[in-house]
């Protein structure tokens, strides 16, 4: 219960005091990761991508935009893709830039569609899986830090580290009549001398859908399509934030020493964190199309509001290295087992429009709305809980809300593609992507470029290669706390430019 309790208050406190001092998100508070998490705008199929297929059909992954596209498809296959994703980050923070690159390879999807004869019309069914989000930043910030220290956290007593913190004398008492407790590297000094701070963080999320869709001619020209899924993934989070006395200010002895009758002070403190999600729901969605005529098609979708279940654990540590090199100080403390709550995600409406066989060229655009203020947390349920930590968590729950209500808001996400027949085996294929910001707090739009090509490679064989590559600002917290010199709330924030390229490469089996 320590997290989930610790983070409450983080969100409330800036509601309450009307300041929001964090520009970006806390990247493990509740109401991001809620963000986060119902953040669908990755399509893992290589022949779908980036392109809208709400109108019309680009490979298996088009269910994920609408059903009723699967109608259109000629031939039963067996799809299978991989993507590679390379992102470059440059990180400000304390007025130093660090640059830092990551790269991995995942399961973009694995299904397959099936066309069933039929005397007139069509009708076709699928299944399998399909990753629809991918979120992975690692990062390392560092600098000297005059204003604050993240053992400026440890002294609340509503912080997860408060008692490990004073195990390890990251804090103590401030006083001699030990009245309160105050962060260490503050006690002896009228005026805060700095501290150097290191942190690297990593974080990922990934989640996929194994679905289940149809998508049949219901009257001549109107197509229908109905998809149902279960959404599954996982989030991980790892920090390790190192603060150092790297210029000996706080030369004191007055820590007991193993290695000398004198005493010792600090040399360094070492706070580290981990959190393990599970995330699970379920998705249904439905579509239709009208052929207007034989180059036309305009289509509609929606993907209900659903909710999806988190099983989360975490682990924290402090590590207190001394300047005499005696036992260093350590401590921990663990979730002991999971908790879990739950997120309501909002519907999602699409509309699009596809012309096709214009000369050689096919053109398709859609928008998609999404409402993110109506996200809704439910943090009690599925818990055993003490009634006064439900009652708790009730109040919390609200504050929670009222911030993601203000503070997130509608987008509406523009995707438009084009393709270009150079024979009857390959096609070219190019695509733009704008996906507003979903917070108001700060502007975090993005931009994603795209191209590729669709090649027969043998009689039964498709060969469906892609790029994306997009680039976005952001910023996050590394941590928030209480400035008592002018009594307000303030926080440490990371300004982050961001680029990433996804390569995408696929097949498909015709049968």
């Amino acid at each position: 219960m320590k997290r989930i309790l610790f983070f409450l208050l983080v969100p409330s406190l800036f509601i309450s005091s009307k300041l929001y001092a964090q520009d970006g998100n806390t990247q493990v508070s509740y109401s991001n990761l809620a963000l986060q998490f119902s953040s669908w705008d990755f399509n893992g199929d290589a022949g779908t991508g980036l392109f809208p297929s709400v109108a019309s059909p680009n490979g298996y992954g088009s269910f994920a935009d609408n059903p009723a596209s699967i109608a259109f498809i000629e031939n039963g296959y067996v799809s299978f893709s991989l993507f590679n994703n390379r992102s470059d980050y440059e990180n400000s923070y304390l007025g130093n830039t660090i640059k830092a690159e990551d790269q991995s390879t995942k399961l973009g999807n694995l299904g397959f569609v099936y066309k069933m004869p039929t005397e007139q019309g069509s009708f076709v069914l699928g299944g399998g899986y399909n990753q629809i989000s991918n979120e992975r930043e690692v990062y390392r910030v560092g600098g000297r830090n005059s204003e604050s220290t993240i053992t400026d956290v440890f002294r609340e007593p509503s912080s997860d580290y408060y008692d490990i913190a004073f195990d390890t004398y990251a804090i103590d008492w401030g006083d001699v009549d030990s009245t309160y407790l105050e962060s260490i590297f503050r006690i002896g000094f009228q005026e805060y001398p700095g501290i150097t701070q290191d942190a690297e963080i990593t974080h990922t999320t990934n989640i996929g859908e194994y679905s289940f869709f149809f998508g049949t001619e219901f009257q001549k020209n109107l197509f229908v399509g109905i998809s149902a899924g279960l959404t599954a993934g996982n989030y991980t989070y790892s920090r390790d934030f190192l603060e150092l006395d790297d210029r000996n200010d706080y030369n004191f002895n007055f820590i007991p020493s193993d290695v000398s009758d004198e005493g010792t002070d600090i040399h360094s403190i070492l706070t580290h964190d981990e959190i393990d999600a599970e995330i699970l729901g379920f998705s249904l969605r439905s579509g239709l199309i009208y052929k207007v005529n034989p180059k036309l098609n305009i289509g509609i979708s929606y993907l209900l509001p659903s909710t999806l279940v988190v099983r989360e654990s975490y682990y924290s540590s402090i590590r207190t290295e001394l300047d005499d090199n005696s036992t260093p100080f350590e401590a921990d403390f663990a979730s002991g087992q999971d908790y879990e709550y739950r997120i309501s995600r909002p519907g999602e409406l699409k509309a699009g429009i596809a012309l096709n066989n214009i000369g050689k060229f096919n053109f398709s655009v859609s928008g998609e709305m999404i409402n993110y203020s109506n996200l809704e947390l439910d943090l009690v349920s599925g818990n055993d809980l003490d009634f006064d930590q439900e009652v708790e968590l009730r109040d919390e729950e609200e504050s929670l809300e009222s911030f993601m209500g203000s503070s997130y808001q509608r987008v509406i996400n523009l995707k438009g593609g084009i393709g270009f027949d150079v024979n009857d085996d390959v096609t070219l294929k190019a695509g733009y992507g704008y996906l507003p910001g979903k917070s108001n707090i700060y502007e975090a739009d993005r931009n994603i470029i795209s191209g590729g090509f669709s090649a027969r490679v043998a009689e039964n064989i498709v060969l469906d290669v892609m790029g994306q590559y997009s680039f976005w600002s952001d910023r996050s917290t590394l941590y928030n706390y209480f400035d008592y010199s002018d009594n307000v709330p303030r926080s440490e924030v990371v300004d982050h430019e961001i680029n990433t390229l996804k390569i995408l490469a696929g097949i498909k089996f015709l049968f």
